[in-house]
């Protein structure tokens, strides 16, 4: 990931599951996430609010989410910020997180919100629901973003309970093989491939546990957005988080 030369808005994402749970359940997995290492984060001077969430499908690969959005996510390339540990009394034998877990960390740039309901205060937001895309060459950007601020945010505030959105664009990524590597730490054979992720992500929020299927899928039974879907390259199934525990501020969007 590169650093940034300017200020720029956006989102740090880590997604994880545990790979130890021999040795680590997720009473201590969340007890370490809970009292050392998001403090941690919190008490550097560029990051201020950390959420975290579960993914409402038990088999989901890494159910574990924890956001931290930032004023400039050219802080995540400080020294101030790369002192944040790994290591700590929290885990068992003191073993390096990336040992007991695999972490798929991305870096996002913000584009833009739609909050048709006036300011999201912090602990409104129930579930999260994540999309992604990547465009294909029948798309242009200004279409794709034309498309949302034009039709489907107006679309998404007719579902029950619909809060807000924002919409970010990837910086880059890590996989858990590419942490250990910054670390020092040996390579693995489980930690090799590389996860490639879309562009553009979108985050809804709602104030319900669970949405309204019917109402969210008739956002997207339109000319438009059949146009769009049909001529993006990749799109990711929309994942479904709960809303756990905030910390800081616990602000989703600054």
């Amino acid at each position: 990931m590169a650093a940034s030369e300017s200020k720029v808005p956006g989102l740090f994402f880590v997604n994880s599951k545990i790979t130890r749970p021999d040795i680590l359940n997720e009473d201590a997995f969340i007890k370490w996430y809970s009292n050392d290492y998001i403090p941690e984060i919190l008490g550097t001077s560029g990051v201020k609010s950390a959420l975290r969430f579960k993914n409402t499908d038990p088999k989901a690969d890494r159910p574990y989410l924890v956001l931290y959005p930032m004023d400039d996510v050219g802080f995540t390339q400080s020294d101030e910020f790369k002192k944040i540990g790994v290591y700590s009394d929290l885990l068992p034998d003191g073993a390096p997180v990336y040992d007991l877990t695999d972490m798929a960390v991305r870096l996002y740039s913000f584009i833009d919100k739609y909050e048709p309901n006036g300011f999201v205060e912090p602990g409104q937001t129930k579930l999260l629901v994540l999309g992604g895309f990547d465009l294909g060459d029948k798309i242009n950007e200004q279409d794709f973003h034309d498309w949302y601020n034009k039709e489907h945010f107006a679309n998404l505030a007719k579902v029950p309970g619909y809060l807000r959105s924002t919409r970010y664009q990837l910086l880059g990524h890590r996989s858990n093989g590419q942490l250990r590597a910054v670390e020092g730490l040996a390579p693995r054979d489980e930690d090799i491939e590389t996860p490639t992720h879309v562009k553009f992500l979108a985050l809804h929020e709602f104030t319900m546990d669970e949405v309204d299927m019917k109402a969210f899928i008739s956002t997207i039974e339109t000319d438009w957005s059949r146009r769009i879907l049909s001529g993006v390259a990749k799109a990711e199934n929309p994942a479904y988080y709960r809303f756990v525990q905030g910390y800081g501020n616990q602000k989703l969007f600054q």
